[in-house]
């Protein structure tokens, strides 16, 4: 008896491997760590040269999961990014800006494997908070084999101050493509309040970025974050990872000049991390001009009330090494979350949003006063 092939079933290969792989969930050391774990070594780790060697061969069961395991780690994580401008008027923003104002056509061309699964419209909070969430599903070969779609969902919210008069943006989302749809959101959000008159014509939106900040500066700023939160909900732990790579327009002190060659970032594991002083090139000030800070990954206690618990804060610029992506801004995400035993009402999301609310108050407080 013959036996049917389901196409659904099978292991994506070739070009239907492309658009995980492309992902900047999946890093080019990923994709080398397979290679290698194969026998086939290659001197760099750019995917130009990864990529096509992955597509032209056959990814066992396990490699394939692995793959996934990457991307469902990185897009399961909230992140949340923000934003300011300055208003000229004392109007409340629900006045200003209509409940419909975004449309999908706006968001979605032909080049784009997904579609909205929810409408696009502002709900307010109070006359000056606005929320707008939303869910996409993705046409994703990668998920597992017998099914081929994600869901993802995201929110942006725009908030006025009457009192020091800016308007945030707050872009939350978990995926390439929530994360794009958002800043679109903003942009036009940003032309609408120039052309009503409530922002100046003159004025780009103000965010925290990487080019904001010399080496040394960056260094400062970001671990001055290893810190508790300001109304105490947050308390730090414990330093568990640093990402850094070598300026390449500064000399190395000489105890680094080893990093000058092929090397462009190095992840610095601190199991007990309870202190930076035992990481040179993190604790000796001579090594700041001449080395980027990418991002750092800490351990917070966080209490809210009933519920508590740990979380794991990953914080940075998390594109900056990435020569297939662009983008400078600072990022935050939950890369972790525990909740206490006794712990009443958690949820995880809502969590991690009050979460990362509260470390946003650390982090534009620091950045204000730099």
């Amino acid at each position: 008896m013959g036996m049917t092939l389901n196409c659904q079933t099978l292991l994506p290969v070739g070009e239907k491997l492309k658009p995980l792989l492309n992902k900047s969930c999946i890093s080019e050391a990923n994709m080398k760590d397979i290679l290698t774990k194969r026998g086939i070594f290659i001197g760099g780790s750019d995917k130009k040269i990864s990529i096509p060697l992955l597509t032209l061969s056959i990814l066992s069961p396990k490699e394939f999961e692995a793959l996934q395991e990457f991307q469902k780690t990185k897009e399961d994580s909230l992140k949340i990014k923000t934003s300011k401008t300055v208003s000229l008027t004392e109007d409340n923003i629900n006045t200003i800006i209509p409940l419909g104002i975004i449309e999908y056509k706006e968001l979605v061309d032909d080049t784009n494997n997904f579609k909205f699964d929810t409408d696009l419209e502002f709900s307010i909070v109070n006359p000056n908070y606005l929320t707008l969430d939303y869910e996409i599903v993705r046409e994703d070969v990668t998920k597992d084999w017998a099914s081929n779609e994600s869901r993802f969902s995201a929110r942006v919210e725009v908030l006025k101050d009457l009192k020091s008069k800016e308007i945030t943006f707050k872009s939350e989302f978990t995926s390439t493509e929530t994360e794009n749809i958002n800043y679109k959101i903003i942009k036009k959000l940003n032309r609408y309040l120039k052309d009503k008159k409530e922002i100046s014509p003159n004025d780009s939106i103000i965010e925290i970025s990487s080019d904001k900040f010399t080496n040394i500066e960056r260094f400062s700023f970001m671990l001055q974050l290893a810190n508790d939160s300001p109304n105490g909900f947050l308390r730090f732990e414990a330093v568990k990872n640093i990402e850094i790579g070598p300026d390449k327009t500064f000399s190395m002190p000489d105890d680094g000049k080893w990093m000058e060659g092929s090397v462009r970032n190095i992840i610095i594991n601190s199991e007990k991390g309870q202190t930076l002083e035992n990481i040179e090139y993190i604790s000796n000030p001579e090594y700041h001009k001449s080395l980027i800070l990418r991002q750092i990954q800490a351990q917070y206690k966080f209490e809210f009330g009933a519920v508590k618990g740990m979380c794991i804060i990953e914080y940075g610029f998390p594109h900056y090494f990435r020569t297939h992506t662009k983008g400078t801004s600072f990022e935050t995400s939950i890369s972790k979350i525990y909740f206490s035993k006794d712990s009443k009402g958690e949820n995880v999301k809502s969590t991690s949003r009050k979460i990362l609310s509260e470390f946003q108050s650390l982090y534009q407080n620091k950045f204000d006063n730099k």
